[in-house]
């Protein structure tokens, strides 16, 4: 190991990646993602009642889910919807399979 030049690693960068990886080592936050890959764009009244938790515990992941970039809203006419980010998850996948490999 080169003792010399030692990893740099960046802070903003690790944070984000705790809190992906803690983003997807919670059951309900897992389940939700899984959920809004499965139905599509849901309002929190639906996740709550299809996950069988409360709207406002519900709306607290979405909160988190959103400020990592995992979930979006969408305004629509009766109010908000979520959708899971597609794009940023399939990175997340990419990034694992990557790390895991080596």
């Amino acid at each position: 190991m080169n003792t010399k030049n030692p990893p740099c690693l960046n802070g903003e960068k690790v944070e984000l990646a705790t809190n992906l990886l803690r983003v997807f080592n919670h059951k309900h936050r897992f389940a939700i993602i899984n959920k809004l890959l499965d139905k599509g764009g849901m309002d929190t009244t639906k996740l709550a009642v299809s996950l069988r938790l409360q709207e406002s515990y519900i709306l607290e992941h979405l909160q988190v889910l959103q400020q990592i970039g995992i979930v979006r809203s969408i305004d629509v006419l009766d109010g908000v919807k979520f959708v899971a980010n597609k794009r940023a998850i399939r990175k997340v996948n990419e990034a694992l399979r990557s790390f895991s490999q080596n």
